[in-house]
């Protein structure tokens, strides 16, 4: 039997003689215990329990995830009985090993409801450490019917579907986690399962749930199984999809798999499908276009979630009268709608739809009374959709409108009835495109379009009114969590919506007319609420508005702010209302972006250099002010992580800040034509053993990379750049940066004599990935140098701009010829021939050429060669290539696949690498020859 130790020894890859697992405190225990089983409750309230509880924790030995779980279990039944009984029958032999474990665990499921248990077993079909979203899973528990209502129709399905997952989480069957959606900077919720509660969840629902992604599975699960999960491989052939038809009991299938499978395959899974008529829940991300034929013979569908559908199966999907969810695309082919898409209208019982290019627009929704969500609802005026059909809608929770210039009249947009939806969470009301404000028309529309006052998060984009709707200017909406305005073309002042007390997210977009937020400043000594963002606004973003010069006064509860094209010539401070002092409020601040902030040239008064407030950053990023002349105060940032300054050329470092120290923290530094910044940073880099990235670029003033000693403590540099640095003579101690791994070198001229660093032969450890652009200066000088001229573990070179290469550097290729598995080679227009060795080079699996005119011939090629690509050679080259059992087909023959091309002249033709794929733009070849594995 295993040991905790043991488990989480597997878990992490190691053997567990090297890892040494403690279990928790005694008392550390206790806590943790007392914390999950009284959860928020007052101990003394069950005094009967005390003792007990200390030898329940005494038993568990420390495990947290034992703990937790057996306290959740308990929690449940507050009574001496339950507690006692626990104690000395389910952990009376309980010592610790992984059976005690999962035993333990067991114990703590079978105390579950059976709905629950349910719910919980089902998720087994998914992938370990999955990430499930709330909204996604609670969808399939009702898809598959695993929920009821208990015949309660004033509690909607989905909250019980939420109540049995926070249940869930708060036993500890889930952990739930945050992550924040890059684009829109929403945090976003999911939840995972431990690895000891999916092989729980494997266990009880064995029988019941499975996930076929062996052939031999087919063959040995019970053909009781009513949940199935399909992950496609190779493996999978048709014969054993077929096999799915015994699983008589289907209520789910869920597929996953490449992005497209070959038709005969398609359409064995569809008739399997078809003959499943007890499935509840079909989804699948396979791009194929589903048929479906027999479709409306699964009459107990109620969820259908396919990457693309056809009309055909459209045509089965509209006679299901028991669907809660679908979310197809169409696949009409530019066809007309058909006209059965209008059936969908009919299917009252539809709570998600999302079907065709324009999503839900495409049918009428005024019976659909139970949805939940309406997205892309295109309005069509007197030719269709009105925005006055959602009048009946009153269970809408989220709702996207889509072309509200086509509302024709007041009366249309009061009978949507808005203001009645007290359950509308989210709004979006977007204009197709911005026109002149027909005699206000569109201020009178969206005056009338006022939401329920319980509305959290609001977007209005396209708005060609000259004013905000009355029911913002005069705060109506003040259960506002999120506010998000984006491109209305006349509005010149927006208030500060400072008393917009739980407004937590605002982002303004594309406001080009914008002039003022709030009121403004008054030398006074009395400051207006009007002249404060909201005081517990954690984001905010301001995007595109040209004319906005100031921003109010910045609450510090703020976490995350982006500028960017923003005409402001004072940069905002953080303040407290009413006379607070600073210090009374800790800092949350942790990201700041500047990006193209023309007139701003200083930062005095800013949150910049309020020390309070900046000390808690972990990101700040300022690019392309161009007249900034004034530099933050990096010194006082000490959870600084990533730091980028670029193309800032006027900035210059103040006598206040020279001699500075970079936090120890800092992972990513990126500074690219930033006045004399560079120069200064160079001397702060000492003892930063936690940086990984460094990026210097047009730093004229730079002559010497940093020191050997310097070098030495960057003991987590991995990449490194160093580009248009012109005056740059000295590789420093490059060759004492053990940990680095890449290394790019660009536009730095003046490196053309050999400079002695570190002891003789010292190579930079191990630097897996070398590239050399656009040097103006022959090749094998720069090669020369040390460290690079001692590198011999590199798998990866490229060269850019060789144009005054004639040859490759042959011995530098050859002492790599262990490890060098990718060569690339750019823009080689005076290459004439490849080294004669090649050959040798016995890793070498992907060769690219570009731009090599010159290149009449190909030396013998390595046998490993996987990939070569050869683009704008000659076109005699070309030509003999492409003759078999010529001389110069022999060579590259063996090659499973080839492309070579003749150059031809184009106005341009840019080369862009991405994820070490090689993508070509423009028409510069003339004729393409390509060999599959078969080579012909």
């Amino acid at each position: 039997m295993k040991s905790v130790a043991d488990m989480a020894a597997n878990a992490m890859g190691v053997e567990s003689e090297y890892l040494e697992l403690e279990g928790l405190q005694e008392d550390e225990n206790m806590k943790l215990f007392h914390h999950h089983a009284y959860s928020g409750r007052d101990p003394h309230d069950f005094v009967d329990l005390k003792f007990i509880g200390e030898e329940l924790a005494k038993k568990l030995g420390g495990c947290p995830l034992v703990t937790k779980f057996v306290s959740g279990y308990l929690q449940s039944n507050m009574s001496f009985q339950c507690w006692n009984s626990f104690l000395h029958e389910g952990l009376v032999h309980f010592k610790g090993s992984e059976d005690d474990v999962m035993e333990t665990l067991r114990l703590s499921y079978y105390g579950l409801p059976a709905e629950v248990q349910i719910c919980f077993r089902y998720c087994s079909i998914f992938l370990q450490d999955y990430e499930f979203k709330k909204k996604d899973l609670v969808l399939m528990w009702m898809g598959s019917g695993l929920i009821s209502q208990d015949g309660n129709k004033l509690r909607r399905i989905e909250d019980t579907g939420e109540q049995i997952l926070a249940e869930l989480t708060r036993k500890s069957f889930f952990e739930m986690k945050f992550k924040v959606v890059q684009y829109s900077q929403r945090k976003e919720e999911y939840y995972i399962m431990h690895d000891l509660m999916h092989e729980l969840a494997k266990y009880v629902s064995s029988g019941e749930c499975t996930t076929i992604i062996d052939p031999s599975m087919l063959q040995t699960e019970n053909d009781s199984i009513r949940h199935l999960r399909i992950a496609f491989s190779d493996k999978l052939s048709t014969e054993e999809v077929k096999e799915i038809t015994r699983f008589r009991n289907l209520r789910t299938i869920i597929i996953d798999g490449p992005g497209l499978i070959d038709k005969d395959m398609l359409r064995v899974l569809e008739k399997s499908i078809e003959k499943s008529k007890s499935l509840r829940l079909l989804r699948s991300n396979l791009e194929n276009t589903f048929h479906l034929p027999k479709l409306a013979d699964l009459k107990h569908l109620r969820y259908v979630y396919l990457h693309r559908i056809s009309l055909e199966g459209m045509c089965g999907l509209v006679k299901l009268y028991h669907l809660l969810l679908v979310d197809c695309l169409n696949d009409s082919r530019g066809e007309p709608r058909p006209r059965q898409v209008t059936y969908f209208g009919n299917i009252d019982r539809l709570r998600y739809v999302n079907y065709g290019a324009r999503g839900i627009g495409e049918f009428p929704v005024g019976r659909l009374t139970c949805l939940q969500d309406l997205h892309n609802y295109c309005i069509q005026g007197s030719k269709g959709n009105k925005i006055s059909d959602i009048k009946n809608l009153r269970t809408l929770r989220e709702l996207e409108v889509f072309s509200l210039e086509n509302v024709e009249s007041l009366e249309e947009a009061d009978n949507a009835k808005l203001s009645e939806k007290q359950y509308l969470n989210s709004l979006s009301l977007m204009w197709s495109a911005c026109a002149n404000a027909e005699n206000g028309k569109d201020d009178l529309i969206l005056d009338h379009l006022e939401p329920h006052a319980s509305i959290r998060n609001l977007k209005i984009s396209g708005y060609c009114g000259a004013r905000l709707p009355l029911w913002i200017e005069n705060l109506r909406v003040k259960n506002l969590v999120s506010l998000e305005l984006a491109t209305c073309i006349y509005w010149e002042q927006l208030p500060s919506l400072g008393e917009l007390e739980c407004l937590k997210k605002l982002w303004l977009e594309c406001l080009p007319s914008l002039q003022q937020i709030g009121q403004s400043s008054q030398p006074s000594n009395i400051s207006c609420i009007d002249s404060y963002l909201p005081p517990h606004l954690d984001t905010l973003i301001v995007r595109r508005c040209k004319e906005l010069k100031q921003l109010p006064i910045l609450p510090p509860s703020l976490i995350h702010m982006e500028i960017s094209k923003v005409g402001l010539t004072k940069f905002p401070r953080i303040g407290n209302q009413h006379g607070e002092s600073i210090e009374t409020r800790p800092s949350k601040l942790q990201f700041v972006s500047v990006e193209e902030c023309e007139s701003l040239t200083l930062l005095e008064g800013s949150l910049l250099l309020q020390i309070h407030y900046i000390r808690t950053i972990n990101v700040l990023c300022i690019s392309d002010c161009k007249e900034l002349e004034s530099a933050p105060l990096f010194d006082e940032m000490g959870d600084l992580r990533e730091l980028n300054i670029s193309n800032c050329p006027k900035l210059r470092v103040s006598s206040e800040i020279q001699g500075m120290i970079l936090s120890t923290s800092l992972k990513n530094l990126i500074i690219k034509q930033s006045g004399d910044l560079g120069n200064f940073l160079m001397t702060s880099l000492y003892g930063l053993a936690n940086l990984s990235e460094l990026v210097l670029e047009n730093c004229p003033g730079l002559q010497s990379l940093p020191s050997a000693d310097v070098c030495r403590s960057l003991k987590s540099l991995k990449f490194l750049e160093i580009i248009g640095c012109e005056n740059l003579l000295s590789f420093g101690g490059l060759s004492t940066l053990r940990s680095l791994i890449s290394l790019k070198i660009s536009s730095c001229s003046n490196l053309t004599a050999p400079h002695e660093s570190g002891s003789a032969g010292d190579a930079a450890a191990d630097v897996s990935s070398l590239q050399i652009d656009y040097l103006d200066i022959d090749l094998p000088s720069v090669l020369s140098i040390q460290p690079l001229s001692s590198l011999c573990h590199t798998k990866g070179l490229v060269i850019g701009g060789g144009r005054q290469m004639e040859s490759l550097p042959e011995q530098w290729l050859l002492q790599n010829h262990k490890e060098l598995q990718s060569l690339k080679v750019l823009s080689a227009s005076s290459l004439e021939c490849l080294p004669p060795r090649m050959r040798e080079l016995r890793a070498l699996n992907s060769l690219l050429l570009s731009g090599a005119a010159k290149l009449r011939s190909l030396p013998d090629l390595p046998s490993s060669l996987q990939w070569l690509h050869v683009m704008g050679c000659c076109p005699e080259l070309e030509t003999q290539i492409r003759v078999k059992d010529s001389p110069e087909w022999n060579k590259i023959c063996h090659i499973p696949k080839v492309h070579i091309a003749a150059a031809k002249p184009v106005q341009s033709h840019p080369h862009i690498f991405h994820g070490g794929y090689y993508f070509m733009y423009g028409k510069e070849c003339s004729e393409q020859t390509i060999y599959g594995q078969s080579n012909q």
